[in-house]
């Protein structure tokens, strides 16, 4: 259960160190907010100035008798990211609503029967979208690996997994060059990425996934129509099955029209469902009409046969 009332006193809190970092010592605000994320988990600040240390500490001190959960962590510096942004007129394009994460989590216990979870996001961006969905999942132990090769990105990511206490997998790289992991998920946010770099990215991690599991991505409804796409399609028939297709409502973004997409990873287990899944989702706050499509959407899981991932399936890549 998500406490608002400790959301505000976390972002309080990350909020007014990173504007203290900027006034004081003129570092961007989204660079203060790592450093202040990074003071909340030492529980201590190191800068040249006294006053400084203990204007930072104060705050610091304001919450440490606070437990927060996960997701209240996750909220907060959310909130301070989309700040930060702003602040320094950068587009939050790479930002993922959580509304979608909480949809996600929502396919993924349709997708999967596992408790532990490797969860791999090859566009980590701030980390919202890996993250908010490990936080909607029940189960075991789960395990997140992110790659960026935008700096402010890794760090950001950086940050917000050692909040949450999610381990240090994040990799300051390109993640075509980035291998030698087995994920049980794939998940990502295409946002801001061309029609050629989604290509070479979706073929690229097939062989990070482990055989029969799920690669699913926010996209541009643009990459359908791209002239390229059956091409494309013929090109990975043999290693991916294209499952299917969540079309979002134009209310969340207001540029682009997105959608979940849904890739299998073809191995041994692997059976072809009969339909396509597709649906479109309305606004999200029109529970009416919500309580419609997830109807729909359940009715097509359990009337069409396909693989679901499982606990005890052995995990390999074909190779």
């Amino acid at each position: 259960m998500v406490i608002e009332a400790n959301v505000e006193k976390l972002f309080d809190v990350l909020d007014e160190s990173a504007t203290l970092y900027y006034e004081k010592l003129k570092i961007p605000y989204l660079d203060g907010l790592v450093k202040a994320c990074e003071n909340i988990i030492a529980n201590s600040v190191e800068t040249k100035s006294s006053e400084l240390n203990n204007d930072l500490q104060e705050k610091i001190n304001r919450i440490k008798d606070i437990e927060f959960n996960r997701e209240e962590i996750r909220k907060a510096f959310q909130y301070a990211c989309l700040k930060g942004l702003k602040h320094q007129n950068i587009s939050n394009q790479m930002i993922t609503p959580e509304s979608i994460s909480i949809f996600i989590s929502y396919l993924v216990e349709k997708l999967y029967e596992l408790k532990d979870f490797i969860i791999f996001d090859p566009l980590v961006g701030s980390g919202n979208l890996i993250t908010g969905l490990a936080n909607n999942l029940s189960g075991g132990e789960i395990t997140l690996i992110g790659v960026d090769r935008a700096m402010m990105y890794y760090k950001l990511s950086q940050a917000l997994f050692g909040m949450l206490e999610y381990g240090e997998a994040i990799f300051y790289q390109d993640v075509l060059t980035f291998n030698n992991i087995l994920a049980d998920l794939i998940v990502t946010d295409f946002s801001g990425v061309n029609q050629q770099e989604t290509y070479k990215i979706i073929k690229h991690v097939n062989s990070l996934l482990r055989d029969d599991a799920f690669f699913i991505s926010v996209i541009d409804n643009e990459f359908f129509d791209d002239h390229l796409i059956k091409d494309f399609i013929y090109e990975v028939k043999d290693i991916w099955h294209f499952f299917g297709m969540i079309v979002l409502p134009m209310t969340i973004f207001k540029n682009n029209h997105k959608s979940i997409f849904i890739l299998q990873k073809i191995g041994k287990n692997f059976i072809r469902p009969e339909k396509f899944l597709v649906a479109d989702l309305p606004d999200f706050n029109n529970e009416m009409e919500m309580t419609k499509v997830i109807n729909q959407i359940n009715d097509w899981f359990e009337k069409i046969e396909f693989y679901i991932v499982r606990e005890n399936d052995e995990k390999n890549n074909g190779s």
